[in-house]
């Protein structure tokens, strides 16, 4: 396992007692060119409008960012054991913690399915939040290394469809719910005690999110702007609250583990059609 904490040299960039200047955020990146590489523009746009708004924002964030630089290695390490001794997980691990402009808060990366990027300005310095988000990223490495045991042939996934995103997402969160248990729902899809009106709005609306998740991903091609909607921080139209995707895909991992067992339901995408399973959860 191998933790890069980049969080520091930005506390030594920020820390200095006066405001920084766009021009100087942006000499900072430049100078960290390689650390942003997989943050810009995937995870988050670089754009001017961006980074001004992040300059308002860092000071309130301050001490917070300063916690979790110290305290989130420690809950890596803790986390990365449980998930070897609960799921075999025995993949070498690489996790990177830096501070970005308020984009995604985390993810695994596209061309390394061990390799998760902590963003942490926008994260919960509280500890359970933090175990809890930790979790999820681990979880997404964790499905990914229990279908690659099984054989699973990797170009068959249509990985930029939103069926194939509500069922990892669905895993991960599943997966978050089982190695940090006994939390208040909301924190595992929120990271935060803020989450309760969003679940509560997916528990009275359900029928509803499945009618509009289902259109969306039988009529047209599934884009960037449904992609937003239902799973990035920046969507939540629909319903007034993002990442609804992220309860919907829930329910049918948890569907699909009530039905099939934990490990069938896991490795399911490898040689079944997870595609129409999901169509047809979503219509039942």
């Amino acid at each position: 396992m191998r933790i890069e904490n980049n969080i520091p040299s930005f506390i030594d960039f920020w820390g200095a007692g006066e405001d920084k200047t766009f021009a100087e955020l942006e000499a900072y990146l430049n100078e960290h060119e390689r650390v942003y590489a997989n943050y810009f523009p995937i995870h988050c746009p670089r754009t001017e409008e961006r980074l001004q708004a992040a300059l308002k924002k860092y000071n309130e964030k301050f001490y917070d960012i300063r916690s979790i630089s110290e305290s989130l290695p420690a809950i890596l390490q803790e986390m990365t054991a449980v998930y070897q001794k609960k799921y075999n997980l025995d993949v070498e691990m690489s996790y990177k913690m830096l501070v970005g402009t308020f984009g995604s808060n985390a993810f695994v990366t596209r061309d390394n399915r061990r390799e998760i990027y902590f963003a942490v300005e926008k994260l919960s310095p509280e500890h359970d939040h933090l175990k809890v988000i930790a979790a999820h990223e681990i979880g997404h490495v964790t499905h990914f290394s229990m279908a690659t045991r099984q054989g699973m042939d990797w170009s068959t996934v249509d990985w930029m469809h939103g069926l194939t995103t509500l069922f990892t997402e669905g895993a991960a969160t599943y997966l978050s719910k089982q190695t940090v248990p006994g939390l208040s729902e909301p924190i595992y899809f929120t990271y935060d005690d803020d989450g309760e009106p969003w679940v509560k709005c997916y528990e009275e609306n359900k029928a509803e999110v499945k009618r509009r998740f289902l259109d969306d991903a039988l009529i047209g091609e599934w884009d960037m702007a449904k992609e937003k909607e239902w799973f990035r921080l920046s969507g939540g139209s629909y319903f007034g609250h993002n990442r609804i995707g992220y309860l919907l895909g829930t329910d049918y991992v948890e569907h699909l583990v009530n039905r099939l067992g934990e490990d069938s339901a896991l490795t399911f995408w490898n040689g079944n059609d997870l595609k129409e399973d999901i169509i047809s959860y979503l219509r039942g």
